[in-house]
């Protein structure tokens, strides 16, 4: 039996693992009732009645170590005494989201028209949200250290979806705790993997009661992905990718074991600023980062550009590259609003599988199999 068979009979068993809901059995108090395939930031334990404990491992990036439990009650329930995380009811029914993944994972689960509050309207792809915008059925709450608290308490929401970047939001969460609105934390930016973040559907349909459809969706997602990954396994070539562009003189790029890159490698390319063995982004200096653009063969993310005549602009040594030169520039710009919102970061968050499409057609048209780029856009 070869090694590949031996992989993909493998991968055939855990999809199939995945696409089976794991419903909701009598179980006792802390026993695991889904550990995620690909996702570590969260799992899901049972108590000793119809509840479940949502516990957020990774809540932001860099946490270690720390834990935040979040008691989903049914049925009426309590949370035990002594219990120190956060209650949410299950299924609520007003929600506020304090990004814009969390409404791409709430839409996806069909969910969408419970939102009722949102931060960065502007920058927001979702065409539902938009309208009822527009109508009055959804609010601006703020960002970041702006939150408008009156305005979030006026909604009433059942709960608020929050996100914590370099540690713990300490200002947003005292403050929830103190009007008593109920919180929790989403890590899906901390995950490092396309399918870790995609999984993170499967906490949100916990929440919603809708926890089997999301492992069903996920699965779907999932083998979409697998079956495009391994079927770029055998490309012999794999081109040089540069990542990103300057900001305020300093070029930052991505980690190793980023998010991104893995979706690069996944999709048959090679990371052109690889091999450093950082952890975490990093910044590289002006002449460090031409040397590594002048030897790639794909320039994704130039920050906000969506033009040549824009990307030159910035630094006109740009035009004397040769992947600017052959018009090998793309950036995930193709579904953007007028203020540079991009889906890229919001459904994408989700839709793993149409990510890594577009990347495989972009780095290897031959394999596109008739796949129109959704995300991404190649510059003019």
């Amino acid at each position: 039996m070869s090694k590949i068979f031996t992989y993909l009979l493998s991968v055939a068993l855990l999809l199939g693992l995945w696409g089976c809901p794991a419903g909701h059995s009598a179980v006792e108090w802390g026993e695991v009732v889904y550990v995620p395939h690909e996702a570590k930031g969260f799992e899901i334990v049972a108590t000793e009645g119809a509840s479940t404990v949502l516990r957020v491992l990774t809540p932001w990036q860099g946490a270690e170590g720390v834990v935040k439990e979040v008691f989903i009650a049914r049925n009426g329930e309590s949370a035990p005494e002594g219990f120190k995380g956060t209650v949410v009811a299950s299924e609520p029914e007003r929600i506020v989201c304090l990004s814009s993944s969390h409404i791409a994972f709430i839409d996806a689960l069909g969910e969408v028209e419970k939102i009722v509050g949102v931060s960065g309207k502007e920058y927001i792809s979702n065409h539902h949200i938009a309208e009822a915008f527009a109508s009055g059925g959804v609010r601006e709450v703020g960002y970041d250290t702006n939150i408008n608290f009156e305005v979030l308490a006026a909604l009433q929401p059942d709960v608020v979806f929050i996100y914590g970047t370099a540690g713990e939001n300490d200002a947003l969460s005292s403050k929830l705790e103190e009007l008593a609105i109920p919180y929790l934390y989403v890590a899906d930016h901390a995950e490092l993997s396309p399918l870790g973040k995609s999984e993170w559907v499967v906490a949100f349909g916990e929440i919603l009661g809708l926890r089997e459809e999301a492992e069903e969706l996920f699965g779907e997602i999932a083998e979409r992905y697998e079956s495009l990954r391994l079927a770029m396994l055998d490309v012999s070539e794999r081109p040089r990718v540069m990542l990103n562009s300057p900001y305020k003189d300093m070029w930052f790029v991505p980690a190793d074991n980023s998010y991104v890159v893995r979706l690069i490698e996944d999709a048959g390319g090679r990371y052109a600023c690889g091999g450093s063995g950082s952890k975490i982004s990093r910044p590289i200096s002006g002449e460090s980062a031409f040397v590594y653009l002048s030897q790639a063969d794909y320039w994704l993310h130039p920050n906000a550009a969506r033009t040549m005549a824009h990307l030159v602009g910035e630094n006109p040594k740009f035009a004397t590259t040769s992947v600017v030169l052959n018009g090998k520039v793309y950036n995930c710009t193709a579904r953007s609003t007028s203020a540079g919102g991009s889906d890229f970061w919001e459904s994408g968050a989700l839709r793993a599988d149409v990510v890594l499409a577009d990347l495989i057609s972009i780095l290897h048209p031959e394999r596109a199999n008739g796949h129109q780029l959704y995300y991404y856009e190649q510059l003019k």
